[in-house]
């Protein structure tokens, strides 16, 4: 019968349901206690670490946030850039339109000579025409003498 409890109580220990009901030893466990400066530095480390990657992460997102602020301000900075770029293109495209224009245009003294001279052809286009008509006149009576001789030595 001793091979039966004898094979029984191994499986039973093996388990953890057997007890002896007497031992000789004394079954204290010791457990390392932890000091002061031992566990106050292992609390340091650790709240640190925590502190540091919790900064580390608030610092991370900042600079995302900062970076794309500044992503954004270079593309309206590029699109004001480029707004900027097609006024100077247009206002050089009428300055060159401008400058031909002056070219081709007329200036105030030129504008009054024109009108001089225009003023002055008038008055010689009548002065020619009433010496025109006076010489018709002229003509004219000369004609009416002359016919008058003609009917007189007609008769």
């Amino acid at each position: 019968m001793s091979f039966l409890t004898r094979g029984s109580s191994s499986v039973l220990l093996r388990r953890g349901l057997y007890r002896r009901p007497y031992t000789t030893e004394s079954v204290t466990t010791e457990q390392k206690q932890v000091g002061a400066l031992r566990g106050g530095l292992i609390g340091f480390l650790v709240g640190v670490t925590f502190a540091g990657s919790i900064g580390y992460y608030y610092l991370l997102e900042e600079y995302n946030h900062a970076s794309e602020s500044l992503l954004v301000s270079v593309e309206e900075l590029q699109k004001s850039t480029e707004k900027v770029r097609d006024y100077a293109q247009r206002i050089e495209t009428l300055d060159r339109e401008l400058a031909k224009l002056k070219k081709t245009a007329a200036s105030a003294q030129q504008l009054e000579e024109s009108k001089i001279q225009l003023r002055k052809l008038y008055d010689t286009l009548n002065m020619e025409h009433l010496e025109l008509k006076t010489h018709i006149w002229g003509l004219g009576k000369c004609t009416s003498v002359g016919s008058k001789k003609r009917s007189a030595f007609s008769l």
